[in-house]
Parts: structure tokens; C-alpha cells; sequence
């Protein structure tokens, strides 16, 4: 069959119009809400969120094609080309159909985040494209085996289905099996975990093969031969997909941190942070009044999410483009104490409240302005200004105290300002 004509009769033709015009224009917040501005695999990540309707649009598709053929008595008339040979140049379309619906959901999502996916995530686009070939051979398999009216419709349910609501299940790893982790990916301080395409690898290769199977020949020793290949497939994915978690993703490689060394502190971020000079700047003046005040300063901030934090090292946590609300949170917190392991296992710690005061006393001292109300309940703010009118010495003996008790879980909070208000 010409070219032209497989694709003016094949049904993918029409449905990729509307897989288009839905990616396009129902999907464009999905695919551009909360992205990471800058960072390329952020872009695959949320272009993945396109696959169950690409997915389900590949398998309806591919049902009508095989219950066309089958009406169509095509494979009982003695054909020269064997049941792959008549069915892969069919699906084809189908196929591409899917991969253009991914493609303008990757360009939409990649316009949002201002870069286009780096080579070493190109797995997951792999992945993507080998569910699309997976969904579509099962569909033609299971429209070969439905009444004609019944195979596409159900076909697309089901394709949908399977691509979309794992993603909505308790249990952490059937989402992974279908890249439904793909989403998670990723913030400017992590990658994809490997073994989360691996395990949409392996499971889609494993139902690649067992349709193909019983494409080629319908029989009881080619199914069972066919079982076996998605059991194997499936049993494969699923070992890997097990110890991943909800969100499939590991810390990014330290040799990608850009550090500046031109004042103190020492401040190591990622590239797509790094390009606004003015976050180093803001930094620096905040932790300079932090240090002047009396508090704790560390000698190196860094985005390594893997480093051990010391009294010379913090882990920064601001985002790809940070406020300066949030660049002076970020640096409160590295000198107050992380959560103690008692708390986590007693579930008691009644020190907690003191650290959103603590908090606030901090940030008004690095911004220099006022607590702000949005981030403390006004009781708090009111207590947070009248330890700011205390003498220095005063404030940081207050600071002290809460922190101290921060690290333990049976002191209380000291909320009093001193004078004996409350």
C-alpha cells in the first residue's frame, strides 16, 4: 500500500487532529504549571503528563484498524505478507500519531521552561515512545478479539485506564511501571532515577513482545509463550519500580554546581540559578547582617541537597528563581536545628513553636524590615517586634535559648519577652 494512502484511510489521520487540538489547548496549563524555568528535564517531565491521552488515543485507534482488517476478512484471504507483515504498517501511523501528540506536549512544556531536554534524559522520551508502541500493539490485539463496534471504544477506556489512574493508587510502583513518576521530574536539584525508565522500559518491551507474538500466530503454545514474555517484562519492572517511592528521582551530580568565592559566604548553585547575579548579591548582604547581629553565618552555602550539613557547610534550598523573602528564609533556617530524631520517634517536641518566631526574628534582622504577617499568626508577629525593640545582647540570649531548646524534646519553648510580657 502507497504511502499516501495508508495515511488518508488510516483512522490515526483524524485522531491526531483532535489528539492535537487537545494537547494543545485543554493540556497547556497542565503542561506549563509549576515547571522549573531553565532546567531541561523539567520540560520532559511535564510533557509525560500527555501520555494517558495519547496512550488511550493509540489504542482506540489501533482497535478500529484490527477490527477493520477483521471485517474486512483480510487475513482469511490466504495473503502473501504474514499477520505482522499486514499489521505493523498500519499500526505505524498510529504509532507517530502518539508520538506527535508527546512532541507537542514536550514543545509546549519546553516553551514554558525556556530549554530543551538534555541528551542524558533522552531515556525518558525512549520510554514514553515504547508505552505508545506498547498501548498500540495491545490495542490491535484486543480489537482483533472484540466485537467491531465494541474494539475502539473499549480499547481507549482501557488504554487510558492503564496509562492514568496508577498514577492515583496508594501502592507507590505500578505508577512507575507506566512512567507515571515521569511528572515528579524535576527540580533544578535532581534527575530521573534510571531504574524509573528501566522499570517503563521493561514493562513496555515485555507487552510489546507478547502482542507480537499473538499477532503473529494465535495459538495455546504462542500464548503461553507470550505470558511468560510479560511476566518477565512485568516481574523486571516491577523489582526496580518497587524501592523507587512516589517521586523517581535522585540528587543531581555536584560537578554541575557553579561556585562564586568573591566574598563570604562561599556560595556554590546551580547554573540556571546562577545567571542572576543578584541572588549572590542579596545573599551576601543578608548573611552579612545575620553576622552582624551575632548569629551564625556558615562559611559555604550550596544547593547540594547531598551535603552533610557542619558548621562551615549549609545546604541552601532556594528555587530557580527565589524572592527575597525567600532567600533570607532559606538562609533563617540553616542556623536553626533540623527536627531531632527524638521527635520523629516520640511524636513529642514541645520546643516546636518556637521556631516560626525564631524564624521570623531572623528574617526581619537579615531584610531589615518588619515580620511579615503572612508568615506568622499575629500573636507571633506581635512577639516577634517586641523582642526586635530589646537590646541586642537581650535578643540573641532569646534566640539562644529557643534554639537550644530546638534540639531537644522535653524543654519548652521560651516565649517570653524579657520584661515579662507574653
Amino acid at each position: 500500500m502507497l504511502t499516501r494512502t495508508l495515511l488518508r484511510s488510516s483512522s490515526a489521520s483524524v485522531m491526531a487532529v483532535l489528539l492535537a487540538a487537545f494537547v494543545g489547548l485543554l493540556l497547556n496549563d497542565t503542561l506549563t504549571g509549576f515547571v522549573t524555568h531553565g532546567y531541561g528535564p523539567s520540560a520532559l517531565g511535564k510533557a509525560s503528563m500527555a501520555l494517558p491521552f495519547a496512550a488511550a488515543a493509540c489504542a482506540g485507534s489501533a482497535a478500529w484498524e484490527a477490527a477493520r482488517l477483521r471485517r474486512g476478512r483480510v487475513l482469511d484471504q490466504a495473503p502473501v505478507r504474514g499477520p505482522l507483515a499486514i499489521a505493523l504498517p498500519v499500526l505505524a501511523p498510529v504509532w507517530l500519531m502518539g508520538v506527535v501528540g508527546l512532541a507537542i506536549a514536550l514543545a509546549i512544556s519546553a516553551s514554558a521552561v525556556g530549554a530543551v531536554p538534555p541528551v542524558s534524559h533522552l531515556g525518558m522520551a525512549a520510554a514514553l515512545g515504547l508505552l505508545l508502541a506498547a498501548t498500540t500493539l495491545a490495542g490491535y490485539v484486543l480489537g482483533s478479539l472484540l466485537p467491531g463496534l465494541a474494539a475502539a471504544p473499549v480499547a481507549l477506556l482501557v488504554g487510558f485506564f492503564c496509562t492514568a489512574f496508577p498514577a492515583s493508587w496508594e501502592s507507590a510502583w505500578p505508577r512507575q511501571l507506566v512512567a507515571g513518576g515521569f511528572s515528579s521530574c524535576c527540580s533544578v536539584g535532581s534527575v530521573i532515577d534510571p531504574r524509573a525508565v528501566w522499570a517503563a522500559v521493561l514493562f513496555a518491551g515485555g507487552v510489546c513482545a507478547a502482542a507480537l507474538i499473538l499477532i503473529h500466530h494465535r495459538s495455546a503454545r504462542q500464548a503461553a509463550l507470550a505470558l511468560v514474555l510479560l511476566a518477565a517484562g512485568t516481574g523486571g519492572a516491577v523489582a526496580l519500580a518497587k524501592p523507587l517511592g512516589y517521586e523517581p528521582v535522585i540528587a543531581r551530580d555536584t560537578s554541575d554546581l557553579v561556585c562564586d568565592a568573591k566574598g563570604k559566604p562561599r556560595i556554590c548553585l546551580w547554573p540556571e540559578v546562577t545567571g542572576d547575579a543578584a541572588i549572590i548579591q542579596q545573599t551576601r548582604t543578608y548573611a552579612t547582617r545575620m553576622a552582624g547581629a551575632g548569629l551564625p553565618v556558615p562559611l559555604t552555602l550550596t544547593q547540594n541537597r547531598r551535603a552533610a550539613p557542619t558548621t562551615d557547610t549549609a545546604v541552601f534550598g532556594i528555587n530557580e528563581n527565589p524572592r527575597g523573602d525567600d532567600i533570607a528564609a532559606n538562609l533563617a533556617s540553616t542556623t536553626l536545628p533540623p527536627l531531632p530524631a527524638c521527635a520523629r520517634a516520640t511524636g513529642k517536641f514541645p520546643a516546636y513553636p518556637a521556631r516560626a518566631p525564631l524564624m521570623a526574628w531572623i528574617i526581619a534582622i537579615a531584610t531589615q524590615t518588619p515580620p511579615n504577617p503572612g508568615r506568622t499568626t499575629p500573636q507571633e508577629t506581635a512577639l516577634v517586634r517586641q523582642i526586635l525593640d530589646q537590646p541586642r545582647q537581650t535578643q540573641l540570649a532569646w534566640y539562644e535559648a529557643n534554639r537550644q531548646a530546638l534540639t531537644t524534646c522535653d524543654q519548652p519553648p521560651h516565649l517570653d519577652v524579657p520584661g515579662g510580657a507574653r
